[in-house]
């Protein structure tokens, strides 16, 4: 299906139907819904690639995984599926993509075919050859922690220092408050012996 049958079903110039897609000049109301009812009823979807020629961008996120060779945690697993279903609610599309090893060209493919409008990069290094090769290649990052030198980068990370003491802190405060006092001994009692002599 193309926007030449659509035309030719709602009666219009192919222009008019590129028109009331794109939304660069205005299509009158009657027109324009005659047009969507054509749409709906053949059920019609852009060609993802002439939509990201048209509008310069893919409405694809790539997400870069540890190389396929090694199973994802369930963390990771869990971490992929919240980006997705985070791309999803903005109505973007993500595509996977291993790094490591054999797998690099998978990594340069996505960045060099410009088959996503950004990336999120898993598992840094702290010197870290993809970092650098996106900065080279001005596409839009994030990292899922930092390098050595994370200046004009974009990263998250968990500030580890801060989650341990709060842990400690609070087993602290909840073991003062339920923990009975232990009676102190003078000495330490041998443990029992295996075979119970």
């Amino acid at each position: 299906m193309n926007i030449g049958e659509i035309a030719r079903r709602a009666g219009v110039s192919r222009s008019t139907v590129s028109y009331a897609l794109s939304g660069k000049r205005t299509v009158s109301e009657p027109t324009r819904r005659r047009i969507q009812e054509v749409i709906d009823e053949l059920d019609f979807r852009p060609n993802a690639s002439a939509r990201a020629l048209k509008e310069g961008r893919t409405r694809t996120l790539g997400l870069v995984i540890p190389p396929a060779q090694r199973r994802l945690t369930d963390m990771q697993l869990g971490f992929v599926a919240s980006v997705v279903e985070a791309a999803a609610g903005a109505d973007l599309d993500v595509l996977l993509s291993p790094s490591g090893g054999d797998h690099d060209r998978s990594f340069e493919r996505v960045i060099s075919g410009r088959r996503v409008d950004g990336v999120i990069l898993m598992e840094i290094r702290l010197e870290d050859a993809r970092v650098a090769r996106l900065r080279q290649a001005g596409l839009p990052f994030v990292t899922i922690g930092r390098t050595a030198h994370p200046d004009g980068t974009c990263w998250v990370d968990l500030d580890y220092a801060t989650l341990v003491a709060r842990c400690v802190h609070h087993l602290a405060d909840v073991t003062a408050s339920v923990s009975p006092a232990l009676p102190r001994t003078s000495g330490a009692a041998a443990p029992p012996s295996p075979e119970g002599s």
